[in-house]
Protein backbone atom coordinates (compact mmCIF):
# COMPACT_ATOMS: atom_id res chain seq x y z
CA UNK A 1 0.00 0.00 0.00
CA UNK A 2 1.32 3.32 -1.41
CA UNK A 3 1.00 6.81 -2.72
CA UNK A 4 1.84 9.31 -4.81
CA UNK A 5 3.78 12.41 -3.48
CA UNK A 6 4.83 14.22 -6.67
CA UNK A 7 5.72 13.32 -9.75
CA UNK A 8 7.76 14.32 -12.99
CA UNK A 9 7.36 14.02 -16.76
CA UNK A 10 9.84 13.23 -19.39
CA UNK A 11 10.50 16.45 -21.46
CA UNK A 12 12.71 17.32 -24.37
CA UNK A 13 15.13 20.56 -22.96
CA UNK A 14 16.95 22.67 -26.11
CA UNK A 15 20.12 24.77 -25.81
CA UNK A 16 18.29 27.63 -28.27
CA UNK A 17 21.81 28.99 -28.89
CA UNK A 18 22.70 25.27 -30.93
CA UNK A 19 18.98 24.18 -31.31
CA UNK A 20 17.27 26.93 -33.75
CA UNK A 21 13.96 25.19 -34.03
CA UNK A 22 13.89 22.61 -31.09
CA UNK A 23 12.18 19.13 -31.11
CA UNK A 24 8.71 19.15 -30.49
CA UNK A 25 7.52 15.54 -30.66
CA UNK A 26 9.50 12.43 -30.97
CA UNK A 27 9.56 12.22 -34.59
CA UNK A 28 11.25 15.44 -34.86
CA UNK A 29 14.29 13.53 -33.41
CA UNK A 30 14.82 11.36 -36.33
CA UNK A 31 15.84 14.74 -38.32
CA UNK A 32 19.06 15.34 -40.12
CA UNK A 33 18.89 19.30 -38.23
CA UNK A 34 19.59 17.10 -35.08
CA UNK A 35 22.86 15.58 -36.18
CA UNK A 36 25.09 14.58 -32.70
CA UNK A 37 22.36 16.54 -30.73
CA UNK A 38 20.28 14.14 -28.84
CA UNK A 39 21.67 12.94 -25.72
CA UNK A 40 19.92 10.95 -22.61
CA UNK A 41 20.61 11.99 -18.89
CA UNK A 42 22.42 8.73 -17.89
CA UNK A 43 23.41 5.08 -19.26
CA UNK A 44 20.10 3.21 -19.75
CA UNK A 45 21.81 -0.28 -18.50
CA UNK A 46 22.17 1.60 -15.06
CA UNK A 47 19.91 5.20 -14.80
CA UNK A 48 16.40 4.96 -13.81
CA UNK A 49 16.24 8.64 -16.06
CA UNK A 50 17.48 7.11 -19.20
CA UNK A 51 15.78 3.92 -18.79
CA UNK A 52 12.33 5.98 -18.51
CA UNK A 53 13.47 8.18 -21.61
CA UNK A 54 13.66 4.95 -23.77
CA UNK A 55 10.38 4.21 -22.34
CA UNK A 56 8.45 6.94 -22.66
CA UNK A 57 9.45 6.71 -26.44
CA UNK A 58 7.51 3.51 -27.08
CA UNK A 59 3.98 5.10 -26.14
CA UNK A 60 4.60 6.84 -29.82
CA UNK A 61 6.21 4.21 -31.82
CA UNK A 62 3.91 1.36 -31.76
CA UNK A 63 4.74 -0.10 -27.97
CA UNK A 64 2.79 0.13 -24.85
CA UNK A 65 3.51 0.61 -21.49
CA UNK A 66 3.22 -3.76 -21.56
CA UNK A 67 5.78 -3.65 -24.70
CA UNK A 68 8.81 -0.98 -24.29
CA UNK A 69 10.59 -2.60 -26.88
CA UNK A 70 9.69 0.06 -29.36
CA UNK A 71 11.61 2.57 -27.35
CA UNK A 72 14.51 0.48 -27.98
CA UNK A 73 13.75 0.63 -31.40
CA UNK A 74 13.43 4.01 -31.83
CA UNK A 75 16.47 4.81 -30.21
CA UNK A 76 18.39 2.54 -32.67
CA UNK A 77 16.97 4.74 -35.16
CA UNK A 78 18.28 7.98 -33.95
CA UNK A 79 21.44 6.46 -33.83
CA UNK A 80 21.11 5.09 -37.11
CA UNK A 81 20.31 8.67 -38.39
CA UNK A 82 23.50 9.97 -36.45
CA UNK A 83 21.63 11.75 -33.85
CA UNK A 84 22.55 10.41 -30.65
CA UNK A 85 25.56 11.65 -28.75
CA UNK A 86 26.83 9.14 -26.49
CA UNK A 87 27.49 11.90 -23.64
CA UNK A 88 25.25 11.89 -20.33
CA UNK A 89 24.07 15.12 -20.40
CA UNK A 90 24.68 17.39 -17.53
CA UNK A 91 24.16 20.68 -16.97
CA UNK A 92 27.23 21.93 -18.16
CA UNK A 93 27.53 19.84 -21.32
CA UNK A 94 23.84 20.99 -21.98
CA UNK A 95 25.38 25.05 -21.29
CA UNK A 96 28.56 24.14 -23.75
CA UNK A 97 26.58 22.71 -26.59
CA UNK A 98 27.52 19.38 -26.57
CA UNK A 99 24.21 17.79 -25.20
CA UNK A 100 22.05 20.83 -27.05
CA UNK A 101 19.34 18.28 -26.88
CA UNK A 102 18.24 16.62 -23.83
CA UNK A 103 15.99 14.06 -22.51
CA UNK A 104 14.96 14.56 -18.91
CA UNK A 105 12.30 15.11 -15.84
CA UNK A 106 10.67 18.52 -16.43
CA UNK A 107 11.31 19.41 -12.76
CA UNK A 108 15.18 19.25 -13.72
CA UNK A 109 14.76 20.56 -17.23
CA UNK A 110 12.90 24.06 -15.52
CA UNK A 111 15.82 24.11 -12.64
CA UNK A 112 18.42 24.05 -15.04
CA UNK A 113 17.08 26.55 -17.17
CA UNK A 114 16.61 29.13 -13.89
CA UNK A 115 20.92 28.58 -12.89
CA UNK A 116 21.59 29.19 -16.61
CA UNK A 117 19.68 32.65 -16.04
CA UNK A 118 19.62 32.76 -19.64
CA UNK A 119 23.21 31.53 -20.99
CA UNK A 120 22.02 30.05 -22.81
CA UNK A 121 18.61 30.79 -23.07
CA UNK A 122 16.73 27.15 -23.37
CA UNK A 123 13.46 25.71 -24.65
CA UNK A 124 11.09 23.42 -22.77
CA UNK A 125 8.64 21.27 -24.31
CA UNK A 126 6.87 17.85 -23.65
CA UNK A 127 6.41 15.33 -26.20
CA UNK A 128 3.22 13.91 -27.00
CA UNK A 129 2.63 10.92 -25.37
CA UNK A 130 5.03 10.79 -22.25
CA UNK A 131 5.85 9.00 -18.96
CA UNK A 132 4.62 10.59 -16.21
CA UNK A 133 6.91 8.79 -13.10
CA UNK A 134 5.78 9.18 -9.71
CA UNK A 135 7.64 9.45 -6.42
CA UNK A 136 6.24 7.34 -3.67
CA UNK A 137 5.70 6.91 -0.30
CA UNK A 138 4.03 4.93 2.41
CA UNK A 139 4.08 4.17 6.28
CA UNK A 140 6.08 1.29 7.81
CA UNK A 141 4.18 -1.38 9.37
CA UNK A 142 6.75 -1.70 11.92
CA UNK A 143 6.95 2.31 11.97
CA UNK A 144 8.13 2.96 16.13
CA UNK A 145 5.91 6.27 15.93
CA UNK A 146 3.30 5.87 13.68
CA UNK A 147 1.41 9.29 14.44
CA UNK A 148 4.53 10.76 13.65
CA UNK A 149 4.41 9.21 9.84
CA UNK A 150 0.49 10.28 9.51
CA UNK A 151 1.53 13.72 10.76
CA UNK A 152 3.87 14.01 7.97
CA UNK A 153 1.54 12.44 5.26
CA UNK A 154 -0.65 15.24 6.43
CA UNK A 155 1.93 17.65 5.81
CA UNK A 156 2.34 16.59 2.45
CA UNK A 157 -0.74 16.05 1.04
CA UNK A 158 -1.72 19.33 2.55
CA UNK A 159 -1.81 22.95 0.38
CA UNK A 160 0.94 24.20 1.73
CA UNK A 161 3.20 20.93 1.09
CA UNK A 162 2.24 20.18 -2.56
CA UNK A 163 2.92 24.11 -3.07
CA UNK A 164 6.65 23.21 -1.55
CA UNK A 165 7.04 20.58 -4.17
CA UNK A 166 5.80 22.62 -7.07
CA UNK A 167 8.39 25.70 -6.11
CA UNK A 168 10.87 22.92 -7.15
CA UNK A 169 9.27 22.62 -10.31
CA UNK A 170 7.68 18.99 -9.32
CA UNK A 171 3.87 18.49 -10.06
CA UNK A 172 2.30 17.70 -6.73
CA UNK A 173 0.11 14.88 -6.63
CA UNK A 174 -3.03 17.29 -6.52
CA UNK A 175 -1.90 20.06 -8.56
CA UNK A 176 -4.71 19.73 -10.85
CA UNK A 177 -6.80 20.13 -7.60
CA UNK A 178 -4.65 22.89 -6.67
CA UNK A 179 -5.02 24.54 -10.01
CA UNK A 180 -9.57 24.15 -9.80
CA UNK A 181 -9.77 25.67 -6.99
CA UNK A 182 -7.20 28.71 -7.42
CA UNK A 183 -5.08 28.19 -4.60
CA UNK A 184 -1.70 28.68 -6.34
CA UNK A 185 -0.05 31.67 -6.12
CA UNK A 186 -0.12 34.00 -9.22
CA UNK A 187 3.96 34.38 -9.04
CA UNK A 188 4.19 30.30 -8.83
CA UNK A 189 1.67 30.02 -11.37
CA UNK A 190 3.47 31.83 -13.81
CA UNK A 191 6.60 29.51 -13.79
CA UNK A 192 4.61 26.07 -13.80
CA UNK A 193 3.33 24.71 -16.94
CA UNK A 194 -0.13 24.24 -16.35
CA UNK A 195 -1.30 19.97 -15.75
CA UNK A 196 -3.18 20.65 -19.70
CA UNK A 197 0.33 20.75 -20.89
CA UNK A 198 1.52 17.61 -20.46
CA UNK A 199 -2.36 15.80 -20.76
CA UNK A 200 -1.10 12.72 -22.38
CA UNK A 201 1.83 11.55 -20.08
CA UNK A 202 0.75 8.19 -18.44
CA UNK A 203 1.82 6.60 -15.57
CA UNK A 204 2.83 2.62 -15.43
CA UNK A 205 1.92 0.68 -12.70
CA UNK A 206 4.71 -0.74 -10.49
CA UNK A 207 4.82 -3.88 -12.14
CA UNK A 208 4.80 -2.13 -16.25
CA UNK A 209 7.64 -0.43 -14.99
CA UNK A 210 9.79 -3.46 -13.39
CA UNK A 211 8.91 -4.88 -17.07
CA UNK A 212 10.18 -2.06 -19.44
CA UNK A 213 13.50 -1.95 -16.78
CA UNK A 214 14.28 -5.43 -16.81
CA UNK A 215 14.19 -5.15 -20.98
CA UNK A 216 15.49 -2.18 -21.63
CA UNK A 217 18.61 -2.67 -19.03
CA UNK A 218 19.44 -6.25 -21.10
CA UNK A 219 18.56 -4.77 -24.89
CA UNK A 220 20.04 -1.44 -25.07
CA UNK A 221 23.52 -2.98 -26.08
CA UNK A 222 21.57 -5.55 -27.96
CA UNK A 223 19.44 -3.25 -30.08
CA UNK A 224 20.88 0.51 -29.96
CA UNK A 225 24.44 -0.96 -29.30
CA UNK A 226 26.01 2.28 -27.69
CA UNK A 227 28.12 2.10 -24.81
CA UNK A 228 27.81 5.59 -22.87
CA UNK A 229 31.30 6.27 -20.81
CA UNK A 230 30.94 6.98 -17.12
CA UNK A 231 31.82 10.75 -17.14
CA UNK A 232 35.28 10.95 -15.23
CA UNK A 233 34.93 11.90 -11.55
Amino acid sequence: MWTGGYYGVMAFLSNDAVVKTPPANWADLLKPDYKGQVALSGDPRTSNQAIQSVFAATLANGGSLDNAQPGLDFFKKVNDAGNFVPVIAKPGTIAQGATPIVLTWDYLAFGYKDSFKGNPSVTISYPSPSIASMYVQAISAYAPHPNCAKLWMEVLHSDAGQLAWMKGYAHGIQQADLESRGVIPADLKAKLPSSSAFASAVSPNPTQLAAALALIKAGWMTTVGVDIPTPAP
